[in-house]
């Protein structure tokens, strides 16, 4: 079968339509009967035929999609606009059966966000050449409420009647106190979060010993509670 291409599709057309004329004129010559000839030409005419309709009809398809593809987004534009204007006249109309007449859902009550969680798991680090203390702790605050900062509040439990005074605020888990001057041999914080005018509950306070490091250094030791009980977290 070498005699001819089979593919592409279009170059055995072609090769086809060119021996058409030349098989009916020479078909006793070439060793075809009138028959024969007459079958070819009708075949490749027929083929012709159905591959233009075909193109005729792809063509019509991708310009009949084209047109649908406009026509939906407009109307999603008009329903989106017809749905709002249905909301706002329940709205400014006051009647929440207009929900129900169009059939639509009426919206949703906001639920409040609960408040930011309460801060817990601190734990400490002491950089002995600047004095700055690292606090980081963890809170589990509640789904889709972004926008949680913490407020560092520190107390010298060695001066009698002193409060917790604010020091800072940062929107991560963390805090460096760069602020504490060396001196004390133990310093207490507290960590609050806030989130708008969302306050949430105070950490349990978390007192931070200093002391000496076996091999000389510096340490800081930290303790939940006021009174140090029980170590919780210690960083050289």
């Amino acid at each position: 079968m070498g005699t001819y291409p089979t593919t592409p599709r279009a170059a055995f057309i072609s090769w086809c339509s060119a021996h058409t004329g030349i098989f009916l004129a020479n078909d006793e010559l070439i060793g075809l009967t009138s028959l024969q000839a007459g079958a070819f030409v009708t075949a490749t005419s027929e083929a012709v035929s159905a591959i233009n309709s075909a193109a005729i009809a792809k063509n019509a398809y991708l310009a009949a999609n084209d047109v649908a593809n406009m026509k939906v987004a407009t109307l999603r534009t008009t329903a989106s606009e017809t749905v709002r204007t249905i909301k706002t006249f329940a709205i400014t109309s006051g009647d929440p059966n207009v929900y129900a007449l169009a059939q639509i859902p009426a919206p949703a009550v906001p639920t409040p966000v609960a408040p930011p969680a309460k801060p817990s798991d601190l734990q400490v680090a002491l950089d002995p050449s600047s004095g700055a203390v690292t606090l980081r702790w963890k809170a589990a605050n509640p789904v889709g409420s972004a926008g949680t900062s913490y407020i560092i509040r520190r107390r010298n439990p060695a001066v009698a009647g002193s409060g917790f005074e604010f020091i800072g605020v940062t929107g991560t888990k963390k805090f460096v106190d760069s602020t504490f001057i060396a001196g004390p041999d133990a310093v207490q914080y507290t960590v609050q979060g806030q989130r708008s005018d969302s306050s949430g509950p105070l950490s349990d306070v978390f007192t931070v010993n200093f002391g000496r490091a076996p091999g000389g250094g510096l340490s800081a030791v930290g303790f939940v509670g006021a009174q140090p009980d029980a170590p919780v977290k210690l960083a050289a």
